[in-house]
């Protein structure tokens, strides 16, 4: 049996995100099977897992990259089940990626605006005509990637091109780009990877603080347990597509299967 907290945290009720029953097979192979998972408004959620354990493949599933043969997934109750990965972002996902999706040649200012678009209406009869509705729009998104950046701590490179930043700032450059977009649900896929302590320190504390003053809930894939440990709520553990344990990390971090899928299991 796995480790489960007896509270709401649970249960659908008001909650953010809940998948059921995800499956995800790609031809013969299946990636994840019977995966649940259910993330409460402001709570941040662990996602752990060996290499190949479906980490990612979740993750998609929810986003819609790769929707689930079979299970359903919903977004403060609206079921977005196969939804385009556009139109999740407009209904309040922002997501990071394992691998930097930052443009290089471009200024971290400039990389963090791309994250307004789901909010900018594009045409150009429309700001032809209407150019002073466009003009405070613009001012209106660049208040808030202004607000952001000043929230990260960003300002001293703010006009730097992304390409020569250590890893540590290109990772909080994305988290700005993730967090302009205003989103409810915020998919951080493994952002502390390839820091040192200093650095995963400041990160935790910039995922803390979007949570309590920005109203944000967090899916944190990581394989870093100190952090897991450290800022989330609730955690979930795969291995080989399956869940082998869920609850508060303190517990779920003792559990033989997990000890067992990072020690013995550390599969690709």
């Amino acid at each position: 049996m796995m480790t489960q907290r007896t509270t709401d945290a649970g249960t659908g009720d008001g909650a953010i995100l809940e998948c059921r029953g995800i499956e995800r097979r790609f031809g013969g192979i299946v990636a994840v099977t019977g995966v649940d998972l259910i993330i409460q408004p402001k709570e941040i959620f662990g996602l752990v897992g060996p290499n190949g354990s479906g980490k990612t493949t979740l993750t998609n599933a929810i986003t819609g990259f790769y929707p689930p043969n079979v299970g359903t997934v919903r977004l403060g109750g609206k079921d977005i089940t196969g939804t385009a990965p556009h139109k999740v972002a407009t209904l309040g996902v922002a997501r990071t990626f394992q691998n930097l999706a930052l443009f290089n040649g471009m200024s971290v200012l400039d990389n963090i605006l791309l994250g307004r678009h789901i909010h900018m209406k594009p045409g150009v009869i429309r700001t032809a005509l209407y150019w002073w509705a466009a003009q405070r729009e613009e001012i209106e998104n660049r208040k808030i990637v202004e607000e952001v950046i000043e929230f990260l701590q960003l300002e001293s490179i703010r006009h730097e091109l992304v390409d020569g930043l250590p890893i540590g700032l290109k990772k909080r450059v994305e988290l700005a780009r993730a967090l302009v977009a205003e989103p409810k649900m915020l998919i951080l896929d493994e952002p502390m990877a390839g820091m040192n302590q200093e650095e995963k320190g400041y990160m935790s504390r910039f995922i803390l603080d979007a949570r309590a003053e920005r109203g944000v809930s967090v899916l944190l894939i990581e394989h870093h347990m100190d952090v897991i440990i450290g800022i989330c709520d609730r955690m979930l553990a795969l291995n080989y597509g399956e869940m082998i344990a869920s609850g508060i990390p303190r517990e779920v971090v003792k559990d033989p299967r997990v000890i067992e899928a990072y020690v013995g299991g550390s599969h690709g």
